[in-house]
């Protein structure tokens, strides 16, 4: 097996059919874009619904969680008191540099929105080719979701097939003395756990392990997920209080890190599957791809397809 690595800064040359892509969103949008002024099929990869977090009960979220699209969220008076003053707001379609997942009032939201976003850092900007002061397009969806508070660990699952088959950790957050986050917390990764500031004896609860494996369990069970399921989901302890699902990424996007070799294998095996070659795909121009999307359940896989916002921030990057 030969790995082949790229930073993103020019075009994917070639790909060939059996050819496995580890790839974030952007970089993907930047590459189909690319690739059409080429004269050639994109690249074609599978992914959880968009929706898929929000058809969680809140049992799974402990938090109100719900998609709206610029148009309506500019229209709005309030964020009602399920979602508070100040709801995280990221797009629902994928990452937009210059425009974090953060927590934001109406607004600040609004204001975010009709382009007057943050600044983007260096490598945001050489990697975005879009004025990051452009206005959201209408028809794009944001997830707008309440805050957590007492957050103490967060940890990945990678589920597989329709099944939760690995957990592992990634931050714990120091905060209050429960180490429960709080608005202002310091969060210390699994690659620093050596080097830190929050206390002398700062390790994982191992007894996540089994309840984050659990909680994904039983969120693929309540939502019918189909046989072909998989992706990265995100799990955050909290003190005293239930775990709650933070987000779910496809695989072939996700940073698959702390995992046995086993496991790691077994999430490879599961981004290779992901892709669908272009001889699998009808016609060349058109991209039918036959029935991920169609007749098929609610949850079952999709063909990844980013938002209007995305491929208008991110399609112009290899132009020069």
């Amino acid at each position: 097996m030969a790995i082949k690595h790229d930073l993103g800064l020019w075009p994917i040359p070639h790909l060939d059919d059996k050819d496995a892509l580890w790839i974030d969103p952007a970089s993907l949008v930047a590459n189909n874009a690319w690739l059409e002024r080429q004269g050639q099929p994109p690249i074609t990869l599978l992914a959880p619904p968009q929706d898929w977090i929000g058809g969680l009960s809140r049992l799974f979220l402990g938090r109100e969680v719900v998609l709206r699209s610029v148009a309506e969220i500019l229209d709005m008076d309030e964020f009602g008191d399920e979602l508070g003053d100040r709801p995280w707001s990221q797009p629902n379609e994928g990452r937009i540099s210059g425009f974090r997942a953060a927590r934001r009032t109406l607004s600040q939201l609004k204001h975010d929105l009709r382009g007057n976003t943050d600044h983007q850092s260096p490598r945001d900007s050489a990697l975005a080719s879009a004025d990051p002061t452009s206005p959201a397009p209408l028809d794009s969806v944001l997830m707008l979701h309440g805050h957590l508070d007492g957050i103490i660990e967060e940890w990945m699952v990678a589920a597989l097939d329709g099944k939760a088959f690995a957990a592992s950790p990634y931050c714990i957050h120091c905060g209050n003395p429960s180490r429960g986050s709080t608005d202002s917390e310091e969060i210390v990764t699994i690659f620093d756990l050596r080097d830190h500031s929050c206390s002398e004896d700062i390790h994982f609860d191992e007894r996540h392990h089994q309840e984050a494996l659990g909680i994904v369990a039983d969120a693929l069970e309540q939502t019918h997920a189909s046989n072909d399921f998989a992706g990265m989901l995100n799990i955050a302890f909290r003190d005293k209080k239930p775990p709650a699902i933070l987000e779910i990424s496809p695989l072939w996007c996700s940073g698959p890190y702390g995992f046995s070799a086993q496991e790691l294998a077994m999430i490879l095996k599961a981004i290779a599957s992901s892709r669908i070659p272009p001889s699998a795909s009808g016609q060349e121009g058109s991209r039918s791809i036959p029935c991920p999307d169609v007749s098929r359940a609610v949850t079952a896989m999709k063909v990844f397809k980013p938002g209007r916002w995305m491929i208008e921030h991110y399609a112009q990057r290899y132009i020069r």
